[in-house]
C-alpha cells in the first residue's frame, strides 16, 4: 500500500520581526480578548530559535525524574553540597549550581516547541503538556531556593545574563507554567494565518506595534516571509527620555518605577489644571503668583515631556507664615481627592539637621556606627513611594541645617537617585522635592524700615531685591540651577481675614455635622483674633493656633458643661463595638456611624454659640437660631 505523499511545505523566514509579527496574529487570532505582551512574545522567539538548534537530547531520564517527582529535601542537600565544595575550593562549584535552572528550563522549552511546532503529544512516555508545565514550575522552584542564599543571589546578579530581575524571572517562569497549553496553541497557529483574519491581525500588529508597520505591510503584500524591520526611527518617549543627553544608558529602573512614570504620564494628561489650581487658590490664601507657577510647570508632566530620571525641585521663599508648608500640604490633598490615589509625603525638618553627621538619619548609619544596622529615613520612605505614581518631599526650613543637606539631594535633584548605608540604590524619580526657606526675610530684616519716605510697594520692591542678594550670597549655584524658586506674596490683613473665615469653617463645620451647633463671631471677636494672630513679620502662621484655642477648646468645654447626656452610661455601645472588633457580630460601617454618632451627639438647650470680646476676655454666648439668649 502506497503511502499518500505530503504537499510539498514551503521554507519560510525565520527572521525575528517576521516570527515577532505571525506570534502577536496568531496570538490575535486565538485569545481576542487577551494582550500577548512582549516579554511573552520574546520567550516564544527564543524558544523557536534555540530549541530549532538543538542537537542533543535533553530528555534525559535524570532531568524528567527530577521534574516529574521532585524532593526539595534533595534539591537542597545538592545546593548545600556544591556550595562545600566551593568553600574547599574543589571546581567550579558556583557555575554549577548557577545551571540548575536552565537544566530544568530548557526541557520546558523543548517540550514546548516538541508540542507547538512540530504536533507530539507525548516524549518517553510523559504527556508533553504536563512535563512542559512542570518543568517551567520546577525551574523557578529551583531559582526561588537559590534565590534564598545570600551569596548565591549576589552570584546571580553577577553572572548571569537574566532578562528580569530575580523574583521577576520566578514569576515568570511561573506565568510559563500556568500558560503552557496557551503558548503551545500560539506556535501551532503561526504557520495558518489565511485570508481576512490574517490580513485583520497584521493591520492590528501595525496598529499596536508602530515601529514594526513596514514588515506588517511586507507580509501583507507578499503573502509570505518580510526582511527584518528597521531599528525604530522613534522610540518610546519614557525610554527616549530616560536616556542620557549624551547617549549614555542609565541602569535599568526597576518594574515599579517603569510602570509609575506611565501612570504618572497618565493622570497628568487627564488632570484639570483650571480645577487644581482653583482648589489650591481657595486654601492658600492671595499666594496666586506661586500657585500659577506650580501649575504651569505641571504641564509638563501633563505633555509627558518632562526628563523622567530627574525629579523636579522647586524652592519657595517668601517671609514666614504666608502659606509655604501649605501649599504642599494643599497640593497633596488635592491631587489624592481628584485621582482617588494615596500620595506618599515626607517632611525633613531643616533645624533637627545642623551637624554632618545628622545626614546619617536619611540614608542610615555607617557600618560600625550606632543603630549602623537600621534603615535610614529615605530607604523607609523609598519603600512606600516606589509603589506610587508621585510622591512629594518637603525639606522645611532648609537654610537652618547644614550645607551637607542640600549636598546630599544634589544627587535626587540632578539623576533622582540616591544611596543608603547598605549600598542599596534609592530611585526617587516620582518624587517631587520641595524646599523652604526664610533666606531674607529674617525678623530683624522685615521689621526695618528703609531711610526715607517710600511708599509699601518701594520699600517691598527694595527688598525683594534685598533676598534675591542673599539667596545668591548664601546658597551654592549647583543647588539653585537645580530647582525652580517661587517667591511667596507678603500677607495682608484682608489676607488674614480670608484665613479666618477659612479656618473658622472648618472648625464650625464640625460642630454642625456633630453637634448641630453653629458657632458665629462678632465683629469685636474677630478684631482681637486677627490681632492676636496676624502680623506682617509673622505673617498668619499663629492665627490658625488662636482659633483652634479659642473657637474650638473653649468651645467644646462649655458643650461638655451643658450636655443633659453628659453621665449616661455608653458600656453597652462599647461592648457591642468590642462584638464587631473580635469578630463575634458582622460589621455594618453604616450602622455604627449612626449609632455612635447619635449617642455622641450632644443634648443641650441652645444651638448657636456666639463669641464676643469684652473687657479684654473672651464671652461666649449661648442662644437659640431665633435669636433668644
Amino acid at each position: 500500500m502506497k503511502r499518500r505523499a505530503r504537499p510539498p511545505r514551503r521554507i519560510e523566514s525565520l527572521d525575528q520581526g517576521t516570527l515577532e509579527l505571525r506570534l502577536r496574529q496568531a496570538a490575535e487570532g486565538l485569545f481576542p480578548d487577551r494582550v500577548i505582551d512582549d516579554l511573552e512574545v520574546r520567550h516564544l522567539i527564543r524558544v523557536v530559535t534555540e530549541c530549532s538548534l538543538l542537537l542533543t537530547d535533553v530528555y534525559s531520564e535524570e532531568r524528567i525524574a527530577r521534574i516529574m517527582h521532585p524532593e526539595r529535601g534533595f534539591l537542597t542537600s545538592l545546593v548545600d553540597r556544591l556550595i562545600d565544595e566551593q568553600r574547599r575550593g574543589e571546581g567550579e562549584a558556583l557555575y554549577r549550581v548557577r545551571r540548575l535552572p536552565d537544566d530544568v528550563r530548557v526541557v520546558g522549552d523543548k517540550a514546548l516547541f516538541d508540542r507547538g511546532l512540530l504536533g507530539l503529544d507525548r516524549v518517553k512516555g510523559y504527556d508533553l503538556d504536563e512535563l512542559g508545565s512542570r518543568a517551567y514550575r520546577a525551574a523557578s522552584e529551583v531559582l526561588e531556593l537559590l534565590a534564598e542564599d545570600r551569596r548565591l543571589r549576589a552570584f546571580f546578579k553577577q553572572n548571569r545574563l537574566l532578562v528580569l530581575p530575580l523574583e521577576e524571572e520566578v514569576v515568570f517562569l511561573q506565568q510559563c507554567a500556568e500558560k503552557f497549553r496557551s503558548y503551545a496553541d500560539i506556535l501551532r497557529h503561526t504557520h495558518r494565518p489565511q485570508g481576512k483574519r490574517r490580513d485583520s491581525a497584521l493591520r492590528e500588529v501595525a496598529a499596536r506595534v508602530p515601529w514594526m508597520a513596514a514588515a506588517a505591510e511586507a507580509l501583507l503584500e507578499r503573502g509570505g516571509a518580510a526582511e527584518p524591520p528597521a531599528e525604530p526611527a522613534a522610540e518610546d518617549p519614557y525610554v527616549v527620555a530616560a536616556r542620557g543627553t549624551d547617549g549614555s544608558t542609565p541602569a535599568p529602573q526597576s518594574k515599579e518605577h517603569v510602570l509609575s512614570g506611565y501612570e504618572r504620564i497618565l493622570l497628568f494628561s487627564a488632570l484639570d489644571m483650571t480645577r487644581l489650581r482653583e482648589a489650591l487658590e481657595s486654601t492658600v490664601i492671595d499666594q496666586q503668583q506661586a500657585v500659577r507657577q506650580l501649575c504651569d510647570e505641571f504641564s509638563l508632566f501633563a505633555a509627558g515631556t518632562r526628563d523622567p530620571r530627574k525629579p523636579p525641585g522647586y524652592f519657595l521663599v517668601g517671609p514666614t507664615g504666608v502659606g509655604k508648608n501649605h501649599l504642599v500640604e494643599s497640593l497633596c490633598r488635592s491631587l489624592e481627592g481628584i485621582w482617588g490615589i494615596e500620595v506618599p509625603a515626607l517632611t525633613i525638618e531643616g533645624p533637627n539637621y545642623t551637624y554632618p553627621s545628622d545626614i546619617n538619619e536619611l540614608r542610615g548609619a555607617t557600618r560600625g556606627f550606632i543603630r549602623s544596622d537600621e534603615e535610614g529615613l529615605l530607604a523607609t520612605f523609598h519603600q512606600r513611594s516606589s509603589r506610587a505614581p508621585l510622591a512629594l518631599i518637603l525639606v522645611d526650613e532648609v537654610e537652618k541645617a547644614h550645607p551637607h543637606l542640600l549636598t546630599f539631594f544634589l544627587s535626587i535633584l540632578d539623576r533622582g537617585t540616591t544611596t543608603d548605608n547598605r549600598g542599596r540604590l534609592l530611585d526617587f524619580a516620582n518624587c517631587i522635592t520641595f524646599f523652604t526657606s526664610n533666606l531674607g526675610y529674617s525678623d530683624a530684616q522685615q521689621r526695618t524700615k528703609p531711610i526715607g519716605y517710600r511708599d509699601d510697594e518701594a520699600r517691598h520692591t527694595s527688598s525683594d531685591r534685598d533676598v534675591r542678594a542673599e539667596l545668591r550670597r548664601r546658597l551654592r549655584p549647583e543647588f539653585i540651577n537645580r530647582v525652580r524658586t517661587i517667591h511667596f506674596n507678603r500677607l495682608t490683613a484682608a489676607s488674614a481675614e480670608r484665613i479666618l473665615d477659612l479656618e473658622l469653617g472648618r472648625i464650625a463645620r464640625r460642630y454642625v455635622e456633630l453637634h448641630g451647633l453653629r458657632i458665629e463671631l462678632d465683629p469685636s471677636a474677630r478684631a482681637e483674633l486677627i490681632r492676636r494672630g496676624f502680623s506682617p513679620v509673622y505673617g498668619a502662621r499663629h492665627l490658625a493656633a488662636t482659633l483652634e484655642s479659642v473657637c474650638n477648646i473653649e468651645v467644646a468645654k462649655q458643650v461638655r458643661r451643658d450636655d443633659r447626656r453628659a453621665g449616661e452610661d455608653r458600656r453597652e455601645v462599647l461592648d457591642w463595638l468590642r462584638e464587631m472588633r473580635d469578630g463575634r457580630r458582622p460589621f455594618d460601617a453604616g450602622q455604627v456611624h449612626e449609632r455612635v454618632s447619635s449617642l455622641a451627639r450632644a443634648q443641650l438647650d441652645y444651638d448657636v454659640v456666639r463669641i464676643a470680646f469684652r473687657d479684654e476676655a473672651f464671652v461666649y454666648l449661648p442662644a437659640r437660631a431665633e435669636g433668644e439668649e
